[in-house]
């Protein structure tokens, strides 16, 4: 299969998100404008096939704090069409916790994953997938934004029912607490597992994995570009990774980007 084959942003897509750049250069304070003149500038680098100039406007305007699932999707589409496989699967992964049921990213990134050389272990089962689907269907900030939201209608009716005594309202309170509560559990989850079970991709085309923080430690592994991996432990300057049962050893941490974390540094 040709890397031509990944699906981009539609022109109608591409022109409403123009428009859309220029009306804030418009109508938004001055230090928003260079937001807009980049987020141009890089749809018409895209367009023209100066994927590596896209890249570097898109990218300016995520490291300025600017956290949006189409603009890391752009990244991962340019990275691709560039030929810069694991910062492409990196980028496409941070846009799947934004946006975790758009077709067009997931159809990109598992095109993607079918381009890496390493064959990682199954992360989660079909099985868990279908009775835990909310986590893998809804991105982390709806699942919050839900559990905060059903939240304050259970304690709204609750608080009704104690005012009124109405049956209607406990009976809804009831109901309205069971989805409540895992979600709730879900985004506790969610939480725990950003902080604590930090993933990150390859970015470089291939890597050593070693026994320790040296270059003359022993190479355990090779990975290669794309491939996701685990961080169980960080230094300064490495990461120890684990890749899959048996497979854990160290890395700089050039050369892993982790998923969670969308601001690390300019070459990722």
């Amino acid at each position: 299969m040709s890397r031509h084959t990944i699906r981009h942003i539609s022109l109608f897509t591409q022109t409403l998100l123009g428009m859309a750049a220029a009306l804030l250069l418009l109508y938004t304070p001055s230090d928003a404008s260079p937001f807009a003149r980049e987020f141009i500038s890089g749809i018409e680098a895209y367009q023209a096939g100066r994927y590596t100039e896209a890249i570097k406007k898109w990218r300016a305007i995520a490291d300025d704090g600017v956290t949006n699932g189409e603009l890391f999707y752009n990244l991962g589409n340019a990275h691709l069409k560039a030929d810069h496989l694991g910062p492409a699967i990196l980028w496409y992964e941070r846009a799947l916790r934004l946006l975790p049921n758009d077709p067009d990213l997931r159809f990109n990134l598992n095109y993607a994953r079918s381009l890496t050389k390493d064959t990682p272990e199954e992360g989660a089962t079909p099985i868990m997938r279908i009775l835990f689907f909310w986590k893998y269907q809804l991105s982390r900030r709806t699942i919050t934004i839900s559990a905060i939201t059903g939240n304050i209608i259970f304690w709204v009716l609750l608080a009704g029912w104690r005012l009124t005594r109405r049956r209607g309202l406990w009976r809804a309170a009831v109901v309205t607490s069971v989805p409540t509560f895992i979600l709730v559990l879900t985004a506790a989850f969610n939480f725990y597992e950003a902080a604590h079970l930090k993933q990150a991709i390859i970015l470089p085309v291939k890597v050593s994995v070693r026994s320790g923080l040296q270059e003359t430690d022993t190479e355990l592994f090779v990975l290669h570009a794309g491939a996701k991996v685990q961080v169980v432990r960080d230094s300064k300057e490495h990461y120890q990774i684990r890749y899959s049962t048996g497979k854990t050893g160290w890395v700089d941490r050039s050369a892993a980007g982790l998923i969670d974390a969308v601001h690390p540094s300019p070459n990722k």
